[in-house]
């Protein structure tokens, strides 16, 4: 994929795939969690018989937090706050999608739930198509300066620069500026010494952790069997449940079938890469499980509540212990360190 001209406001930031993600996990589970505690909880009102302060307003307040956070405040590892508060801000603010669309103010309107999900799929589509096209010299540059900015802080970790010189070369980045940009980098014995917060500490214990445990063949045989039993058993029967079409009672079963068939067969291809490029199958595997974040969960939820919240609950533990894998795979490519053979 060759970079194409982008005007200035449209320079990406190289971790905008894993932010957006955030945002996007964070709205979902917003919406299923505030859903499960209204029917746990009767559907409490805070206001008087006049006055109904809807949850609208607290996810309107949660984006305004995000908004004041990214106009205000410098630290490049505020943006992951940012995703965060503002997903779940979005999420609120989403779910009262109903009332917005009826005359008479219907939270429960029922196609309510199917709405949100077209919005989550739409803008996952965006996102994904925002991050697919190559960056180019100008991009690389600023995402130089953003690790820079890090560095003032004490807060680069070497993976983050090897990343950004990485970027710097690709890219083919030669201007006066990048040439500057590039040996500040370089010099790594007189950059500022890492001063991490506890969040960060904690991250890069974990990493080191599955580094660690990942040297290991019966790691590699554990993740194997692991996604091959969630993928291949999503695959199976959904199909089965597809032949016996019967079963399947209109848009919300087929959405929530086909869905989890889409999921088991990204699990399926993730699983045939595991031998050759094990980074590319976590990728594969992390796509199956936004597939049962973004979908599948919505219409289990829709159809049966506790389960799906129960499963929601499952699909984002696995989708941040991907997270982690991933990013610590990504650190061990730029450390050159060299995996152990996948399965013979």
């Amino acid at each position: 994929m060759n970079p194409i001209h982008l005007p200035r406001f449209a320079l990406r930031s190289a971790d905008l795939g894993r932010r957006l993600d955030i945002f996007l996990v964070c709205a979902v589970g917003s919406v299923l969690g505030n859903r499960v505690f209204l029917i746990v909880t009767g559907y409490p009102q805070l206001g008087n018989g006049t006055l109904h302060i809807s949850h609208a307003i607290w996810g309107a307040l949660m984006m305004a937090i995000a908004i004041v956070f990214a106009l205000s405040f410098l630290a490049p590892n505020n943006r992951t706050f940012i995703a965060f508060i503002g997903g779940c801000g979005f999420g609120w603010f989403i779910d009262e999608l109903g009332k917005f669309i009826t005359r008479d103010v219907n939270y429960f309107f029922k196609p309510t739930i199917a709405l949100i999900y077209m919005t989550f799929i739409a803008m996952y589509l965006v996102f994904r198509t925002i991050e697919r096209r190559a960056f180019g010299p100008d991009e690389a540059v600023l995402n130089a300066l953003e690790a820079l900015k890090a560095a003032a802080l004490g807060q680069l970790a070497e993976p983050k620069r090897n990343a950004a010189l990485a970027l710097l070369d690709e890219t083919g980045a030669d201007s006066t500026l990048a040439n500057q940009v590039r040996a500040l980098l370089e010099d790594a014995p007189n950059l500022p010494d890492p001063a991490p917060g506890f969040w960060s500490r904690w991250g890069t214990q974990v990493r080191a952790r599955y580094l660690g445990i990942a040297e290991h063949r019966w790691f590699v045989v554990a993740v194997t069997w692991l996604f091959a039993i969630l993928g291949v058993g999503a695959l199976l029967t959904a199909l089965a449940l597809a032949l016996e079409d019967s079963q399947i009672q209109g848009f919300t079963e087929w959405a929530y079938t086909i869905s989890s068939g889409v999921s088991g067969l990204l699990t399926v291809i993730g699983l045939s890469r595991i031998r050759a490029d094990r980074l590319e199958a976590y990728r594969w595997f992390e796509r199956g499980v936004l597939v049962q974040i973004f979908v599948t969960q919505v219409f289990e939820f829709a159809s049966q509540e506790l389960a799906g919240v129960t499963g929601l609950i499952a699909n984002i533990a696995l989708w941040l212990a991907l997270r982690s894998m991933i990013r610590a795979e990504v650190e061990r490519q730029e450390l050159r360190i060299e995996p152990v053979p996948a399965l013979p």
